[in-house]
């Protein structure tokens, strides 16, 4: 891992440290947009195929029974269970909080506005298989799309080689509130649910992270209508410490996000010096007999860093460049406050010594999907307002209709539209 003073990076490596791991779009972007045509063109038929093919199984019912979910509680442990329905409660309290209602603003005597949330009436969930499940990343998008009132909610998740889907999965699905189940995956699947099969429905929006291949998907089905939550690419984390901070874990911290994969990311910006070398020492020591290690080293190797900052400051101007996707503040006092006061590029930040990511990702009920590869310049994680959009109304009485009246006159006169002058004057006729 990369061990030095902030002001002592060459521009290469401050580059590499900056860009993260590039995703190479291009390089898939023609067999992707085969698939999506496939799909569209073809259906359920081009689904079982790519399943076959990509998944090594033969899927007759594509969507997910009630048996098979019923099946998946009795399979999963009582412990899991309580865990799944902790962190849900934790979500849903804190998602519910973002429902609170709009203020109505009088801008002047008589005339009054407001906005009234209404929900994306047909959203898509993908959950992405292989070797990992992810029960927890079904509740981060379920259980908004459920408290904000989207009428359709449908999930796809890759097929294990028995044709089943994780029970961890189906049992987060049906407690977030998901009935649309189906056993497809990749970039099929992203294709299925933006314009449908004679199965899956279309949707309106789809959410939901995967491999490069439903990251290009994703971005290609736009062209159809269809939004996406986000970009979505490695994880990573940035934490800010002073010499307070116990290297311990800031090293768990680091390792918690590196190991996702190989191309994930893990920053420490320290003003202690005498930290930056016991973090390094503590990320060897807790490597050792853990079974996510050769991943882990990778990861810190290539996208990792430990840099000594002059001072605060400049680790949060910093951090702000960099625009992670989890940002840890971790410093003496009212410090971690006051940095917070100057953050403006993060997908979510954790203060203090006892707010480690993980939390984030599992249990305290804020939301885990975020923004990546800087992309939190520009997107907000996920919460209600990602399922819903908000409509502007207004009423205005006679009176406060007369007191802009003299302003509509002269702009629409102005930009050459009468008619807009006349549906107002014609309200004073007479």
């Amino acid at each position: 891992m990369l061990t030095s003073h902030l002001n002592q990076l060459t521009a290469e490596q401050r580059s590499r440290i900056m860009r993260r791991a590039e995703s190479d779009t291009e390089r898939v972007r023609g067999v992707v947009r085969e698939i999506l045509d496939r799909v569209r063109a073809e259906g359920d038929a081009a689904l079982r195929d790519y399943t076959r093919r990509f998944d090594g199984v033969e899927v007759q019912d594509l969507r997910v029974s009630e048996a098979e979910v019923e099946r998946a509680y009795a399979s999963v442990s009582p412990a899991f269970l309580h865990g799944l329905r902790q962190a849900a409660t934790n979500i849903t309290t804190f998602h519910q909080a973002q429902l609170e209602g709009q203020h109505v603003v009088e801008t002047a005597p008589g005339i009054h506005i407001w906005r009234v949330r209404r929900a994306i009436e047909r959203v898509g969930l993908y959950v992405p298989g292989g070797r990992k499940i992810y029960p927890s990343s079904v509740l981060m998008a379920g259980i908004p799309a459920r408290l904000v009132g989207c009428k359709l909610r449908v999930m796809c998740a890759p097929p294990a080689p028995d044709g089943s889907l994780p029970a961890p999965t189906l049992v987060a699905a049906k407690e977030a509130g998901i009935e649309h189940i189906y056993k497809v995956g990749g970039a099929q699947a992203i294709g299925a649910m933006a314009y449908g099969t004679e199965t899956i429905p279309a949707v309106y929006k789809v959410f939901g992270a995967g491999n490069l291949y439903v990251a290009v998907a994703k971005l290609l089905v736009r062209d159809a209508g269809v939004e996406l939550d986000m970009p979505a690419g490695p994880s990573e984390v940035l934490i800010i410490a002073d010499g307070t901070a116990d290297p311990r874990f800031v090293a768990a911290d680091l390792m918690s996000q590196a190991e996702h994969g190989e191309e994930s990311a893990g920053v420490l910006l320290t003003t202690s010096p005498e930290l930056a070398a016991q973090v390094a020492a503590e990320v060897e020591r807790q490597l050792v007999g853990l079974a996510t290690a050769p991943t882990i080293r990778k990861a810190l190797d290539s996208y990792g860093a430990i840099l000594v900052c002059t001072d605060v400051p400049e680790a949060i101007a910093f951090a702000n460049e960099y625009a992670p996707e989890h940002l840890e503040i971790i410093l003496a006092g009212d410090g971690n406050h006051l940095a917070l006061e100057q953050v403006t590029n993060a997908g979510a930040v954790f203060l203090g010594p006892y707010a480690p990511e993980p939390a984030g990702d599992y249990a305290s009920g804020s939301n885990h999907v975020l923004p990546t590869g800087g992309a939190a310049r520009l997107y907000s994680g996920l919460s209600v307002d990602s399922f819903s959009r908000m409509v502007e109304v207004q009423e205005l009485t006679r009176d406060g209709l007369a007191s802009i009246r003299a302003s509509i006159d002269v702009l629409a006169t102005t930009e050459g539209l009468p008619a807009h002058r006349n549906a107002v004057e014609v309200r004073f006729d007479g």
